[in-house]
């Protein structure tokens, strides 16, 4: 029987390739398959998580998913975002979140720097939802619900109980949201039934799940399966560690 553990993986360990015309890819993750041995293809239920860079004076390929809902958060720099028909102006800090069958479409074609953005994607069955543009600065920060970090929901489910945005939206997804913990903190820890995956936006930790301890810092990517203990932390780092919770 093999034992589940979590997985670190920085963008920087990959090779990456060009598509949807000019956007250059790192797959970081992608979903589980039958056959094969490759790590990286370890989630369940999300079908990719991938980072994305698209130069200045570039557009991405027009198109949609018409089984699988997906959102992008941007890393750093900006342009606009076709959604539907509506043309939306978005930059560093933003969440774009398409249902399925929504067509959509980047243009950086104003842009002298480009734009850095994870795209995630998870297949879903039905479509009744709608677009969501936010920013993690528009949101109000909570504290208290996840140990010590702060927290800034972004996205939760259509069916939310009780919804801490403004405009529920998830079919598949469970949440998106950004966290950060100073120096000497640490969430709580925590077993969680879905998988989940972390991504470091800045500063750097550690990461403790199972019986495994690694080092976690900017441009990391951590995964952890369903049923998993796990918690992090900030022991040394002077300013925030940031990071994006995915599930």
């Amino acid at each position: 029987m093999t034992t589940a553990r979590a997985l670190v993986r920085n963008w920087r360990d990959i090779d990456s390739y060009v598509s949807h015309e000019s956007a250059v890819i790192w797959a970081i993750l992608t979903q589980r398959r039958e056959e094969g041995d490759d790590p990286c293809a370890c989630m369940e239920h999300m079908s990719g998580f991938a980072r994305h860079f698209l130069q200045g004076h570039k557009n991405s390929d027009h198109h949609w998913h018409d089984n699988a809902e997906q959102f992008y958060y941007i890393l750093s720099g900006g342009g606009e975002v076709l959604i539907g028909d509506e043309r939306v102006a978005v930059g560093e800090g933003a969440v774009t979140y398409f249902p399925p069958g929504v067509p959509h479409q980047f243009f950086a074609e104003d842009e002298e720097e480009g734009v850095e953005h994870l795209i995630i994607t998870r297949p879903v069955a039905h479509k009744d939802s709608a677009p969501r543009v936010t920013n993690w600065r528009d949101a109000t920060p909570t504290a208290g619900d996840y140990g010590a970090a702060v927290n800034w929901a972004l996205l939760e489910p259509l069916d939310a109980a009780e919804p801490a945005t403004d405009q529920p939206c998830l079919l598949g997804f469970q949440q998106l949201a950004r966290q950060a913990l100073v120096r000497g903190k640490a969430t709580e820890v925590r077993t969680c039934a879905e998988e989940r995956v972390y991504y470091v936006i800045e500063g750097r930790g550690v990461l403790m799940a199972g019986h495994d301890v690694q080092r976690i810092g900017e441009g990391d990517t951590i995964y952890v399966p369903a049923g998993l203990v796990h918690q992090l932390a900030n022991d040394d780092c002077d300013g925030w560690l940031s990071y994006l919770v995915v599930s």
